[in-house]
């Protein structure tokens, strides 16, 4: 066969010359300097961070020229993260002093603490007993009668007094809930975290407030009075006849992330309708919302450098150089995914819901942290996924020093976005230049990477894909001991469709051609320009006399591949290009 032709060529040519790329380490350096700027705060999962990387993204993949993957003709793909917790609806805190109500804004003024619920509704007095603390030394209740009432103290930096266990004194002494004023660094609101909770007591609630409703309520100056507990004393004067109610819970907090992902059409006419992904994550962990390995005073922004813009920078300049070298037989699917940080939930997300046929994918790369090379030293994860992989890596390995497939503590083969791949039964590489001292902390910065070691990388990344890309077949899987030799997915049956148009036809039209009554809505046909009125006589080299023959056509078309649409408006011919997208998933009735 031809493509058996086109390999050994392509090989032997790579092989020998090792041509240098069009990617170089300025114009990584530059990628990553944005991406791992403090503008873009750490770029967790849902921010704003993480949108303005997006569409930082996008735009890079749009003036490639580059063909939208995602969902409804964009280049994003949303899902939902259950991240944390929220304000349940209808949750309220209201104080009653004298005749004065003084109602606190969720949120703001107020808010529930985890396990603290109170849903039926609960009013009690108030007491003060500044930091809440009983121990040999002191007694912070001395002269506080606390039964049957709700309490309010500092909340304490110090693990020792935590939140659990100012509850849980506040209740050894009789009292039905406690309010935390401030934060445990003094002023502001207490964080709504599980780190923040109680223990979970029947009949005993806990909420919230903020410094300037504690010297609302009580009449205290916040600072002086924190400061006087801190010392053992509780400062006198709170307000008297002071009373609470509330009425609070707390829910998950669900957020959205983004996938970004691009399309560049295959050039070959059978092996376009493969796919090869080529995938990182562009999320990282924000402000040490998780995952955060260590903290420097000063920097509480985790710019994620090499974890994980190096890898996403090889993505955006990946895509670019074949954009203009055109040498991809396959069509390439250009993967940047969020939620990566939360447990690979963007890839997952992806693989679970594909903007293409994930049967025809023929492998999966993946790059995540590849910007701190030392000593030529590259790990190469996946090699146990085909049994092509070790030599085919090695075949190109002049000058690295590679660890293949690390096991032990050491292992990766879960810890990154190619998981999901190879559990569907996908032939993944991932690469990787190994964790060091910056990694998960506020230094990751964008200059300490080597810019020079991830051009390298490029070169072999593309070296290594001009092989995969070129295979007259689809790259074998490897499941332990069981090679599993893959086959693209068939044409479907009659009447299947793998595209989405939006052509709206004119059913009772004898012809010739198809006489459109109108389209959709943001479809690929509005977005062609297509309107009511046209009549489509060619579809690329088809020509249509009868809606059978463009249910022909769409028989056999693949999403992202463009196609010539010869149309007759006003009396005149004319050629407009449509962009079919993937067909819109079938929802199962609830």
């Amino acid at each position: 066969m031809i493509y058996a032709w086109v390999s050994a060529l392509v090989v032997s040519t790579v092989a020998a010359q090792a041509p240098a790329p069009l990617i170089s380490a300025d114009a990584l350096r530059k990628h990553v300097e944005y991406l791992a700027s403090d503008e873009l705060e750490g770029r967790f999962t849902g921010s704003p961070g993480e949108r303005m990387a997006g569409d930082y993204a996008k735009k890079v993949f749009e003036e490639a020229g580059l063909l939208p993957g995602g969902e409804k003709g964009t280049f994003f793909q949303e899902f939902p993260v259950r991240f944390g917790i929220e304000i349940g609806a209808g949750s309220y805190l209201r104080f009653r002093r004298g005749s004065e109500t003084i109602e606190a804004k969720p949120g703001k003024e107020f808010v529930p603490v985890y396990n603290g619920d109170a849903l039926d509704g609960v009013t009690a007095p108030v007491v003060f007993a500044g930091e809440g603390v009983v121990t040999e030394d002191r007694d912070d209740y001395a002269g506080v009668d606390a039964k049957g009432k709700i309490v309010i103290v500092f909340p304490s930096a110090d693990r020792r007094l935590s939140n659990r266990v100012k509850a849980r004194t506040a209740q050894e002494k009789g009292a039905v809930g406690i309010l935390f004023a401030g934060s445990p660094s003094g002023a502001g609101l207490l964080d709504l975290t599980g780190q923040n909770g109680i223990l979970r007591s029947e009949g005993f609630v806990a909420a919230a407030i903020s410094d300037e409703m504690f010297e609302r309520v009580s009449g205290l100056n916040f600072q002086r009075a924190r400061e006087q507990a801190g010392a053992g004393r509780v400062m006198p004067g709170f307000a008297a006849n002071v009373t609470v109610t509330l009425k609070t819970s707390v829910q998950p907090r669900n957020i959205i992330g983004r996938n970004i992902i691009a399309i560049l059409p295959g050039q070959d006419p059978t092996l376009k309708s493969q796919y090869i992904v080529i995938g990182a994550h562009i999320d990282h962990i924000g402000h040490g919302e998780v995952g955060a390995a260590g903290r420097i005073e000063g920097d509480n922004i985790y710019n994620g450098a090499d974890d994980n813009a190096s890898g996403s920078a090889m993505v955006l300049e990946l895509a670019r150089y074949y954009s203009r070298t055109k040498s991809n037989f396959r069509t390439l699917v250009f993967q940047l995914y969020s939620g990566e940080e939360m447990g690979l939930v963007g890839s997952r997300h992806w693989v679970a819901n594909p903007t293409v046929d994930l049967k025809a994918v023929t492998a999966m790369l993946n790059l995540d942290m590849i910007g701190n090379m030392v000593e030529n030293k590259l790990i190469v994860d996946g090699i146990r996924s085909s049994p092509i992989w070790r030599d085919m890596v090695n075949r190109f390995g002049d000058g690295f020093t590679f660890e293949f497939d690390p096991t032990g503590r050491r292992s990766i083969a879960g810890r990154s976005d190619h998981a999901a791949f190879e559990a569907a039964g996908i032939p993944v590489l991932f690469f990787n230049t190994d964790e060091h001292e910056r990694y998960h902390r506020p230094n990751d910065h964008a200059d300490k990477l080597n810019y020079e070691g991830m051009e390298r990388i490029g070169t072999l990344i593309i070296n290594v894909l001009a092989v995969v890309d070129s295979r007259p077949g689809m790259v074998p899987f490897q499941d332990k001991d069981k090679i599993v030799e893959r086959t693209p997915p068939e044409t479907p049956a009659s009447g299947a469709r793998r595209i989405r148009v939006g052509l709206i036809p004119n059913y009772g039209d004898p012809g010739p051609g198809l006489l459109l009554e109108g389209v959709l809505e943001n479809s690929p046909a509005e977005k062609a320009g297509l309107q009511a009125g046209d009549r489509i006589i060619q579809w690329d080299d088809i020509k249509i006399t009868t809606i059978e023959d463009l249910q022909f056509v769409f028989e056999r078309a693949m999403p992202f591949q463009p196609a010539t649409v010869m149309i007759i408006r006003g009396g005149k011919e004319m050629k407009v290009t449509v962009i079919p997208e993937p067909p819109a998933p079938v929802l199962a009735a609830a």
